[in-house]
């Protein structure tokens, strides 16, 4: 049966029913993703999912349920497997369907120009690149990851409150991974580029940074280090922040696992340190104007001038500290239940550039890399031990790859310490964006 006159005749029987509240939620997917290796094919994949999810309040309690099939009979089971798992479900806390009359800023969440990409294109400018980069340099072990990757999606929100939204959005973008082995030493280098239309991608490009990457990590030094000062890489902080982020979730918050509750109004970092949440960023990547449960979104300075001015909330935990959502609800998927997400979230730009950064450090560390974020990051306390890659910042310039280096620190400190900030923001693929930034108070031993 078509989806949308599934979700009416869905939303019919519910009314019939008379279901004190219900919701519909519908998700779609396509992802067409094309990997070349040694100038081949080595897989390809076209992938299309959708499933609708129904929650409805019975005797006061919310139960959900979801089908991947739109059959008629799904629709009867839809709503009394919800009843079902309303009547054994424990959580006392209140479950809300979102009703206000509300206004929807428009923001651009799709790009018609991907859709003229063709598979074909896609085929080519992997071998070109694979190629391209094979050819920069003899010490080029492997490519190991040329992959390029379309994809997009459709989600529908219709409620007994009134509310019915709808949205598309779509995404481009291409991976590549290189090894360089010289004598005894192997290295490897990776880089992506996000993209809206075909013009967006260059395969010299970015062969150029990622074996430019690659390369300059086969010559390293062993090198004294000054713990004083160090400049950590844009993408690199963003993943750190990423790993931290739940912590200003008021979900946490309320758990008492953030060491951020009650510092509202407080100061948490740096002054020069602001941190934004932004659904209509231009050209941005994660752009919505609603949340999981039909919210709208909105533009929100979560650390203003190094002060926490608020926690991201969806309905429930709003609720519960008696404010409005922030517009911030998520699903995972449309199996998943409510929980908190971001859209674009970034550290505000600074005016400095990197290789001013750079100078400003003199002796010390370009901090490339962390690994070991999922072990060696306690995400709660924010202390950290890590695995990492960087290379030595001599006479303010930048010097030769490091071999090895471990870090330790704590996040929370960590903003406190935050000297200065780069004018280089780069959004990583999970919508989390950071300059560079230059830090002092690090624990940095080379090993």
């Amino acid at each position: 049966m078509n989806k949308n006159i599934f979700i009416e005749k869905l939303f019919k029987k519910a009314k019939e029913l008379k279901i004190e509240e219900f919701e519909v939620y519908y998700m779609s997917g396509e992802n067409t993703t094309v990997k070349v290796f040694n100038g081949k094919i080595d897989s390809f994949s076209d992938n299309t999912n959708q499933g609708i999810s129904f929650r409805g309040k019975f005797d006061g309690k919310m139960g959900y349920s979801y089908s991947e099939s739109f059959d008629e009979e799904d629709i009867i089971f839809l709503i009394e497997e919800a009843r079902e798992n309303a009547a054994i479900i424990e959580n006392t806390d209140e479950q809300i369907i979102f009703g206000e009359k509300c206004e929807y800023k428009e923001t651009e969440t799709y790009s018609k120009d991907l859709d003229e990409i063709t598979v074909e294109q896609m085929k080519d400018f992997l071998f070109k690149m694979e190629s391209y980069v094979k050819s920069l340099d003899k010490r080029i072990k492997n490519v190991n990851n040329c992959t390029f990757v379309i994809g997009k999606g459709e989600r529908v929100i219709k409620n007994s409150k009134g509310i019915d939204l709808r949205d598309e959005g779509n995404f481009a973008y291409v991976v590549l991974s290189v090894s360089v082995a010289d004598k005894n030493k192997i290295k490897t280098a990776y880089d992506f580029k996000i993209g809206k239309k075909f013009s967006d991608f260059d395969y010299k490009k970015l062969g150029d940074v990622v074996v430019k990457k690659a390369i300059s990590k086969l010559d390293v030094i062993e090198v004294s280090l000054d713990n004083n000062l160090c400049v950590v890489e844009n993408l690199t902080f963003a993943s750190l922040l990423g790993s931290m982020l739940g912590n200003f979730y008021a979900e946490s918050v309320q758990k008492g696992i953030s060491k951020l509750k009650g510092k509202i109004n407080e100061i948490i970092a740096n002054k020069n340190v602001t941190l934004i949440d932004d659904p209509f960023l231009k050209d941005g990547y994660s752009n919505s104007s609603f949340d999981a449960e039909g919210v709208p979104t909105k533009y929100k300075e979560i650390i203003k001038d190094g002060v926490l001015k608020t926690y991201l909330y969806n309905l429930k935990t709003a609720n519960k500290d008696g404010v409005k959502s922030t517009g911030n609800a998520s699903k995972g998927g449309y199996k998943g239940i409510i929980g908190t997400s971001c859209y674009n979230l970034y550290l505000k730009n600074g005016e400095t550039s990197l290789e001013d950064l750079f100078k400003k450090v003199g002796n010390g560390v370009y901090i490339t890399s962390f690994a070991g974020l999922h072990s060696g990051l306690n995400s709660i306390s924010g202390d950290f031990s890590l695995a990492g890659e960087g290379f030595y910042i001599k006479d303010g310039k930048l010097d030769k790859g490091l071999n090895q280096i471990t870090i330790a620190g704590n996040f929370y400190t960590l903003l406190n310490n935050i000297e200065e900030i780069g004018n280089d923001l780069r959004f990583d693929s999970s919508g989390i964006g950071c300059p560079s930034i230059l830090i002092k108070g690090l624990n940095i031993e080379s090993d």
